[in-house]
Order: C-alpha cells, then structure tokens, then sequence
C-alpha cells in the first residue's frame, strides 16, 4: 500500500540513488547532494527540485481493490511527480562550466541504468516496494524550459527534467464485507430464523351482528375437515332442515297472508252489513208509512159504504 508520504518517499528515493552513485566522483561527498529550492540551495552541488504534480490520466489502477480479508478499497489517486536536477559547481571560474557538464552526464548515465528506484534506496517505512514505478527524462524544448526556472525567479541553468510515475496514494476509503455467518455450531444444524408476518383486525363493537355473524367455533370446523363422506350426508340433512325452515317461515308468511285477506273479507262484510242493515231499515219505514196510508184509505172507503 502507497501512504500519502509517497511523495516525499520518492524525493529520498531519488536522493539516495545520487548520494550512492555520484560520491565520490565526480562530487566530492554526500552532503553536496539534496533537494531544495533552486533560490535557496545552500551548499549543494546537485539540487533536487520537485516543481509539479499532475494526476495520472491513463486509467492505471483506477478500480477497487479487495483485501485479503475481503474488505474493498476505493481506487487510489494516481499521479506524477516532475523534478529538475540542476548543477551549481565550485570550482574555478575556468574549470565551473565543464565541472557542471561533468556532474549532469553522471546523473543522465544513473538514470538510465536505474529506471527505476531500487527498492534499498527507499525508506524502511514502506508497505511495499515500488520497483515498478518508471523514472524517465522528459523530452522538453527550451521555451518550456526556460518557463520553469522562470517560475522559480532564476535564469535558466544548465540542468535535467525527469518525470516519476504513475505513483497510487491508496484510499482510506475501506468497505468491510457483512458477515453471512454468525455462529457456526459443528455437529449440529444451523437454526435458521423465518419471518413471520402477523396481521390485525380491528372491528368496532357496535358494527358485530350477532344473529348474521355467527360461526362455529374453530373445533367444530376441523371435526367437519376430518369427517368422512359420512359427514357430508349430515351436511345434506343440515340443508334439509334448512330447507324445511325456509318452508316454514314461507308458510307461516302466508298464514300471516291469509289472516291478513280474511280481515279485508269480515271488514268487507261488516260495511255491506250495515249497509244493509240501514236499508232495511229505511225500507220498512217507507213500508210503514205506505201501510199506514192505505189504512186511512180503507177506513174511508168502509165509512162511505156505511153510508
């Protein structure tokens, strides 16, 4: 695993590949050799600028990775590392330049031959080793040059550009896997828990009929289930006395009928009596009356016979 220290890891990596292999010649000894600010270099010969970092855009390692203990990892940040190695000699004013040329030459042949930062030149600290992280010279012209030691506030030196990388910083980002097993018993089953879905009812009192929610209690309906075809027949019969039922409650609604019409009928024959009855009486008092002019009209006619 690459830690966020990669970076100045790297810068000590390189370091100790020129102390090793440029001492004693064609420099005097290894604290002549370090990283520094090309402004500020103190009493080095050789100066190790970093003077940028760009992220690595050609798609290396950019998925996840699953550790061995099944944890994934989000993808790391890659990137690349941009140095300058310029040479400040001290020797004569005569002999400066060519001491200068001298020193780049040594650093383009170590270079070359090391592509890549051994690993014994790395700190101890590493997780990893990073053999293949390629070390290579960047092929720039001289405007771009002169571009990047004006970034720094100097005139242009005579000095090398190298590129290291693409280097990971590995994410902190790690997802752990959820346990399928919890206990493991040997010898025996492993108990498997199911899910219940229980449902509720909820009926108002006042909403219960009694007469039209009746049902037989839950004995009576596995004794029916467990009954044989001779528990059918008695359910025939049930539907029989059922049927009765309905024969006697049609019948009585048609008792219940016929009271009804023989009530209509004597009501009937209660009007057309009295009806009658003061008829009759009307009748036998016009009788009378005509009775009693008939007898006024005998004795009249008996006096004149009298006569």
């Amino acid at each position: 695993m690459s830690k966020y220290t990669i970076i100045s890891d790297i810068g000590k990596g390189i370091l100790a590949l020129l102390r090793d292999k440029l001492v004693p010649d064609p420099v005097d000894k290894a604290e002549s050799i370090g990283i520094c600010d090309p402004k500020e270099r103190g009493g080095y010969i050789v100066g190790i600028h970093p003077y940028d970092i760009k992220e690595d855009t050609s798609g290396t390692a950019n998925e996840s990775k699953t550790l061995p203990d099944g944890s994934v990892q989000d993808p790391p940040a890659m990137i690349e590392l941009y140095y300058v190695i310029s040479v400040s000699s001290k020797a004569e004013i005569e002999y400066k330049a060519l001491d200068e040329a001298k020193i780049i030459g040594k650093i383009i042949q170590i270079l070359k031959d090391n592509p890549t930062i051994p690993a014994r030149y790395m700190p101890n600290n590493l997780d990893m080793s990073i053999d293949n992280v390629p070390v290579s010279m960047l092929p720039l012209n001289m405007e771009e040059k002169v571009k990047v030691w004006t970034m720094f506030g100097e005139s242009y030196k005579l000095s090398v550009f190298y590129v290291v990388g693409p280097v990971a910083i590995d994410s902190e980002n790690i997802h752990k896997p959820k346990k399928r097993v919890e206990e493991v018993y040997i010898g025996t089953s492993q108990f498997e828990r199911k899910k219940e879905l229980k449902f509720e009812t909820f009926i108002k009192e006042e909403d219960i009929d009694d007469e039209y929610t009746h049902r037989p209690d839950e004995d009576e309906d596995e004794d029916e289930e467990s009954d044989d075809y001779g528990s059918d027949d008695e359910s025939g019969d049930d539907s029989d006395e059922d049927l009765s039922s309905d024969e006697d409650t049609d019948s009585e609604d048609s008792n219940e009928e016929s009271e009804l019409g023989d009530d209509s009928e004597s009501d009937e024959d209660s009007l057309d009596s009295e009806s009658g009855s003061e008829e009759s009486e009307l009748g036998e008092e016009i009788g009378s009356d005509s009775e009693d002019n008939v007898s006024d009209d005998d004795s009249d006619i008996t006096f004149e016979d009298g006569e």
